[in-house]
């Protein structure tokens, strides 16, 4: 999650799509995930959207987030997770949660 919130900004029911969660689930582990300095959010209509904070007031969250940035490009696990987003994106999950 963290890593793919690094590149974009995503909402609670996109990541829904893209991960085996429950909503809630998704919901509960992007909140701790902000509750810990890693992300931010705001609202988009009916949507939450989160990404990662690379400002954090947190140094060690910078650091570990600036250390994610540059790790794991290569891991099939991370690609597979932004094919499943580039999909969640084109079909505009977002817009039809509004």
């Amino acid at each position: 999650m963290l890593k793919l919130l690094l590149e974009k900004d995503i909402c609670v029911c996109e990541m829904h799509e893209i991960f085996p969660l429950s909503h809630s689930q998704v919901s509960r582990d992007l909140k701790a995930l902000m509750d810990a300095g890693f992300l931010k959010r705001w609202h988009d209509g009916r949507c939450v959207v989160y990404i990662a904070d690379r400002s954090s007031a947190n140094p060690y969250c910078r650091a570990i987030l600036d250390t994610l940035a540059s790790s794991f490009d290569d891991n099939p696990e991370i690609g597979e997770d932004r094919r499943k987003l580039s999909e969640t994106m084109a079909l505009q999950v977002r817009e039809k949660s509004k």
